[in-house]
């Protein structure tokens, strides 16, 4: 394979906007957004989805959440599950969640976080309506039961969190929940985790092609060996405007320091919705100021990491 420059200089040299696929208003300036110029870490990245969430439910009042992948991926760590911190958040206005896991005693795991939930109380004492399912099963398969079911309606915000391993999200699977939404709805807003740090790897250690066929959804997925993680996820993150139809669209590094401060995926924002661009930009900026001094770093500081080539 061919050499190419590493992440690190990719971002620094290529210095594009945050959200390139802003669309032109005639007669209205471009909203503009701040580009993140901090780290993100692994181990804190379930705190800027709660963050998110947080904002999510600030605009739309109500809403429905979908965990494709919810089970702990750490159960030495559950401080950091992400399932777990989205059903405390507040104010508790999510009214249906679905929490889907393949493995068993995930499964059971999530029974066990459901069961020790509280009653949802609004803050003057009133009874908030939550109906929290877990659902256990290949979730490329589940989510087809769940959709079909019409319980997320048209107009409920429905945000969907896939914190996959790998492979496991089909392109099938994305393209049933980008096509759920019809106009003037906006879609089913997505954050999607794209595993670059191990994806090269991951390629040469398959042995059915069918696995990769069915997460990329097109033969061509060995052009991916030839890339770095950076141009990957540039690539995966346009597929889900011009294919799958959303307005906007970016790709956050999230970096692991356990790893040597690699970039081990990008977290992959995808909505209809015109402020969520500012939204995801705030619980960044507030998942960052969360953090220890210590653990804080800037992008420019990228240039200073050991981060091998991708390729």
């Amino acid at each position: 394979m061919n050499s190419t420059k590493s992440d690190a200089e990719q971002i620094d040299e290529e210095c594009l906007p945050l959200f390139p696929d802003l669309p032109k208003v005639e007669g209205r300036k471009p909203r503009k957004y701040k580009r993140i110029d901090q780290l993100i870490w692994s181990d804190h990245k379930a705190r800027f989805i709660q963050h998110y969430l947080r904002y999510f439910v600030q605009i739309t009042k109500h809403g429905a959440y979908i965990d494709g992948f919810a089970g702990p991926q750490y159960l030495d760590k559950l401080d950091a599950w992400t399932a777990s911190l989205v059903l405390a958040s507040e104010p508790k206005w999510l009214r249906h969640f679905y929490l889907c896991e393949l493995a068993q005693d995930s499964v059971k795991c999530l029974q066990d976080l459901v069961a020790s939930q509280p009653i949802p109380m609004s803050k003057s004492g009133r009874k908030l309506p939550r109906n929290i399912e877990v659902v256990a099963g290949d979730f490329n398969q589940t989510i087809e039961r769940i959709l079909a079911s019409g319980r997320i309606t048209q107009k409920e915000a429905t945000f969907c969190l896939l914190d996959q391993r790998t492979f496991e999200c089909h392109r099938q699977t994305l393209i049933m929940l980008s096509r759920y939404k019809q106009q003037p709805n906006n879609k089913i807003e997505l954050l999607y985790f794209l595993g670059v740090g191990w994806l090269h790897r991951a390629f040469s250690g398959l042995r059915n092609e069918e696995i990769p066929l069915k997460w990329w959804g097109r033969p061509d997925w060995r052009d991916l060996l030839d890339m770095n993680c950076w141009s990957i996820a540039e690539t995966v993150r346009r597929r889900f405007n011009d294919e799958l139809g959303y307005k906007f669209s970016a790709a956050y590094p999230i970096f692991d320091r356990e790893e040597g401060n690699k970039i081990m995926y990008y977290m992959i924002h995808a909505s209809d919705h015109e402020d969520a661009p500012a939204l995801m930009v705030r619980a960044h900026s507030k998942a960052v100021r969360s953090l220890p001094a210590e653990t804080q770093m800037t992008l420019l500081d990228i240039s200073k990491l050991s981060l091998p080539d991708r390729t």
